[in-house]
């Protein structure tokens, strides 16, 4: 379990590195660098745009993180203090708004257990693939600067309604979406 849990995490860092040339992304690709300023650790801003055609259909989404001063601070085991971050997603379908949606730790707290919910900061989000015309991303709450992550997929389905599952993909299959 913890194997899988740090190459979620890799493959999430070397997604936010990688440039695949499309030429309608967006986005400060080497943002997943750390502020440090009176002690007190934050992930640069990020935003990311890329597009997806499912269908007939296109989709555009963005990503943009924040680290958010009005959540809770998590302060690891040695003392170091962590600004904990909110992710926005917009998703427009053929030029039209679609989805959109602010998430915090909060929305994965009823899945987390009582250490990530306490020590745990959301720090990944990316798309993975579309699936039967749904699009699936994969998120990250971690223990700041570890390799202890608990991934989620959300999952937006054609209405634009979405789901949060734990991401029980077997290491094998993340590895080959995530090449994709």
């Amino acid at each position: 379990m913890r194997i899988r849990k740090l190459l979620f995490v890799s493959l999430s860092f070397a997604f936010l590195f990688s440039c695949d040339g499309k030429q309608d992304k967006t986005g400060d690709e080497a943002s997943v660098a750390v502020e440090q300023q009176a002690g007190i650790h934050r992930m640069n801003e990020y935003n990311l745009t890329d597009s997806v055609p499912v269908g007939s259909h296109v989709y555009v989404y963005t990503i943009h993180r924040e680290a958010d001063d009005s959540l809770k601070m998590v302060i690891d085991e040695n003392g170091d203090k962590f600004v904990d971050n909110y992710y926005e997603l917009s998703v427009t379908k053929d030029g039209q708004e679609f989805f959109s949606k602010r998430f915090t730790k909060a929305a994965f707290a009823a899945q987390l257990d009582d250490s990530f919910r306490q020590n745990g900061i959301l720090d990944g989000f990316r798309f993975i693939s579309d699936k039967e015309g749904k699009l699936l991303f994969g998120v990250c709450v971690s223990f700041p600067e570890s390799d202890m992550s608990s991934p989620f997929v959300l999952t937006i389905g054609p209405d634009g309604s979405f789901i949060i599952e734990p991401d029980t993909t077997p290491d094998i299959e993340e590895t080959d979406s995530a090449s994709v």
